[in-house]
């Protein structure tokens, strides 16, 4: 079966700025990296824009520890903390997949997208082959129970999403967004959460410019806006009071010298720059340009945080449901895990069985002797071998005077009573062999 062992970098234990190099591998090159590690047996990664989480099944947890801890050490920053990395295992790993796709480990408390992206990494864990009967059990659960949690509870209404959050801190620092003039870079998910929560603030004009054109139309279509091209981004920054930046884009797409160029035609006003990118896409010099004021994820928290503070009836809820369908899993683990024995048991025997068989009817086919004989021989030579090894377990526990492991075997093959032996009443014997 394996044992479950995952790897968690989010923005509880990091700077969003300390894991940018992990940030700009795709999850499909990631997956390829985790399945070649020692021990390996199914593996899935879930990368959002506040976290990045390996969950592995290995038959070896030390060594797949190992080359997790050097390859995640490897792609890290050289000032990242030395605790950035949180390792759980088993039901620990579980427990922590339930409550990230109920949205109570993301930096905003109920976020939506988050059962999205995690329904996401399953599906392509699955499509790559990389994931098997246990890690299934797992992310169906956690899925199944993000779904409940959100229906049976008031965990996720309200604006509860980064792009919300990015909002609410534009107007933490300026105020109002009412008649401002507002530039959105980027046109995926996350752009779409921005301009999905800009509508009501009746900003004067929204420009949205992103690098597939088609895509900053539509966009801007949805927002009544203008759509940009993207090599116009800097003149149209200069007409705006806040810039936010949603792109996928792995590395910088705007620089110190593009928002210095903006600046200059300003007339002295300030300008705020939010960047919600993961990796960041605004270059952190970007914040030394005089006027610029430029936060990205690792700014948000205090936002974060008040989101927390108004949703504590709400987090309790999810807790109770979250703790009965690890329940639920953990038996299922229990189901699945005797299944495994049994089949191995079943598979075992059967050999045992074919062997014996086959033996029996060449000495029925020779004609030397008696069926009565050759019957005997076969039922005994099955019985010695069936109870081989119980007894030698019997016999291993006795001289080592284990009264658990007597008791246990013996309910196993329904042979001790409580009324014959208790484990502190139990002799040590000796168990006559059947070899």
């Amino acid at each position: 079966m394996g044992s479950i062992l995952s790897a968690h970098l989010t923005h509880k234990r990091s700077r969003m700025s300390e894991l940018e190099n992990i940030a700009r591998k795709s999850p499909s090159e990631l997956l390829s990296i985790i399945s070649n590690m020692p021990g390996v047996l199914e593996c899935a990664v879930l990368k959002t824009c506040n976290r990045v989480e390996f969950y592995t099944v290995t038959n070896d947890v030390g060594v797949t520890k190992d080359a997790l801890e050097r390859t995640i050490g490897a792609m890290l920053s050289f000032d990242a903390s030395q605790n950035a990395t949180l390792y759980l295992k088993d039901l620990n790993s579980v427990s922590h997949l339930l409550r990230v796709a109920s949205g109570l480990d993301s930096m905003v408390l109920g976020e939506d997208q988050i059962l999205g992206q995690v329904k996401d990494a399953y599906e392509l864990a699955l499509s790559e082959r990389h994931i098997g009967p246990r890690l299934s059990v797992v992310f169906r659960g956690a899925i199944s129970t993000g779904k409940k949690v959100r229906t049976e509870t008031r965990i996720s209404k309200g604006e509860v999403s980064i792009g919300s959050t990015a909002v609410r801190m534009a107007e933490t620092c300026i105020g109002s967004l009412e008649g401002k003039n507002i530039l959105i870079l980027g046109g995926g998910e996350m752009a779409s959460l921005i301009a999905k929560h800009l509508v009501d603030r009746n900003p004067n004009t929204v420009f949205v410019s992103n690098r597939t054109y088609s895509r900053a139309v539509e966009l801007a279509w949805e927002l009544n806006g203008r759509a940009v091209n993207f090599d116009g981004m800097v003149d149209h920054m200069a007409q705006c009071d806040v810039v936010l930046c949603a792109t996928s884009a792995t590395h910088m797409i705007l620089v110190k010298e593009q928002v210095e160029r903006a600046m200059e035609d300003r007339g002295g006003r300030d300008l705020l720059i939010i960047d919600v990118s993961f990796p960041r896409n605004v270059s952190p010099d970007v914040s030394d340009v005089p006027g610029v004021r430029l936060y990205d994820i690792d700014g948000l928290r205090e936002q974060a945080e008040e989101n927390i503070k108004r949703r504590r009836n709400e987090i309790r809820d999810a807790e109770r449901i979250i703790a009965a369908e690890l329940e639920s899993l953990h038996m299922r683990f229990n189901e699945m895990h005797a299944d495994a024995i049994i089949s191995q048991m079943y598979q075992k025997y059967n050999l045992m069985r074919e062997r014996e068989v086959n033996k029996a009817l060449n000495r029925l086919a020779a004609g030397h002797e008696p069926v009565e004989i050759v019957l005997e021989d076969l039922a005994s030579a099955l019985m010695n071998k069936f109870l081989f090894e119980p007894t030698t377990a019997l016999k291993e526990a006795s001289r080592e005077g284990n009264m658990d492991k007597l008791l246990m075997v013996g309910e196993m093959f329904r042979m001790i009573g409580e009324s014959h032996v208790s484990r502190d009443q139990a002799p040590k014997i000796e168990v006559e062999s059947h070899d």
